[in-house]
């Protein structure tokens, strides 16, 4: 048997490296996640703020 095929053997045998693909994965949709929470209580915050500042009829919020 050749080294070549050796290392081809030996190299799809491996699975190191699907679990570094699973952990990426894992770590993209929980960021996704938290961006678009993020996202979405910031504009509530600044929905609620300029509410806010309307109702006390303040110009400088």
């Amino acid at each position: 048997m050749s080294k070549f095929a050796k290392f081809m053997k030996t190299f799809s045998k491996d699975e190191s490296g699907a679990a570094i693909v699973e952990y990426g994965l894992a770590l993209l949709v929980v960021g996704s996640i938290a961006v678009g929470a993020f996202t979405y209580l910031g504009t509530t915050t600044n929905t609620n703020v300029t509410g806010a500042c309307t109702a006390l009829g303040s110009a400088t919020c």
